[in-house]
């Protein structure tokens, strides 16, 4: 017996030792900034935490649907409410789960907006222990860091000021007419919404409620991605979890014109689309009564010269 409590005490000792190891080894590879410079992964959904505190009404979270379908610098400039799309390409829930986490430690948005294409994504109950680990063990995450270390990775201070020009969104111009515009219909095969997306979602309600936010659905235009089955999932799970649910896909609430405002034959909208969707939610969140004006706000300015300085350099109206 005693000698299996030898065994057992060192295998303790060795755990211990391996966690603090892997603890500090973290701490150097831990991005020191959220830009990419900084081997930040994801710096433009990442840019949120470089804006004032408590200055975001809106935070959009999702993937790629998301971050082509949302203009916060249109919402600014025809409202005076500041929004952020936090999103990532093919972001899984437990992702925006993350995002929510860590923009509720420095901002009290009034809405959490997520775009529901990812409650379709595969998801595993691995998955989120894997994201869980790399929350707190950050070397599993960013090991590929060492080979561009400095000395400024070996200190304890962090510039996370970087700020995104955007505010999340990914402008396009380019054009791709979809095939499928009569994509609304019955698919062959139901749409189900897994157990551990709708574990996550409930989190993501609980987190919204306890940070003071209201959590809604939103499903932007795809005619690649959506169909009758997936809005029918979408709005039972939305009843069950007691959220507002809004999908433009049903009667082309915005008039999308697949011909010319999609980027890639019916996946993403283009700048045309995600013009059409951002005056609908305009109306949508004005109408709220939420959020009050910030326009002639000095406190905001910045948010007047980004509108003028993404018209310059795209070209492109807002």
């Amino acid at each position: 017996m005693k000698k299996y409590g030898r065994n057992a005490l060192r295998l303790v000792s060795f755990a211990l030792v391996l966690v603090i190891l892997l603890l500090g080894v973290s701490a150097v590879v831990q991005p020191k900034g959220n830009r990419a410079a900084d081997g930040e992964q994801d710096p433009i959904a990442n840019g949120i935490l470089g804006e004032p505190k408590n200055t975001i009404d809106v935070l959009f979270l999702g993937d790629s649907e998301a971050y082509h379908s949302v203009i916060p610098l249109k919402i600014w400039k025809d409202t005076g409410i500041t929004s952020y799309v936090c999103a990532t390409p093919a972001q899984r829930i437990y992702y925006s789960l993350e995002f929510l986490k860590k923009t509720l430690k420095t901002q009290k948005p009034k809405l959490v907006i997520f775009e529901t294409n990812a409650l379709f994504s595969h998801t595993s109950y691995l998955d989120g222990a894997e994201m869980f680990f790399e929350e707190r063990l950050t070397v599993f995450r960013y090991h590929n860091r060492w080979k561009t270390l400095s000395l400024r990775d070996f200190s304890f201070g962090t510039d996370v000021t970087g700020t995104e020009l955007n505010k999340g969104y990914r402008f396009s111009n380019a054009v791709a007419p979809a095939a499928n515009t009569d994509y609304m219909t019955k698919a062959a095969s139901p749409a189900a919404i897994s157990k551990q997306n709708k574990m996550y979602a409930e989190k993501m309600k609980r987190m919204c409620d306890e940070g003071g936010a209201k959590l809604v659905f939103l499903s932007t235009p795809s005619a690649k991605n959506w169909n009758k089955n997936r809005h029918a999932a979408v709005r039972k799970f939305a009843e069950e979890l007691s959220v507002e649910y809004t999908d433009l896909n049903i009667d082309n609430k915005v008039n999308i014109d697949w011909q010319t405002d999609t980027k890639d034959q019916g996946d993403h909208l283009n700048h045309n689309g995600a013009l059409k969707v951002t005056s609908f939610l305009d109306t949508f969140l004005a109408d709220s009564g939420l959020f009050t004006d910030k326009r002639t706000d000095s406190a905001y300015e910045k948010w007047n010269d980004d509108a003028e300085q993404f018209v310059k350099g795209t070209g492109n109206s807002l």
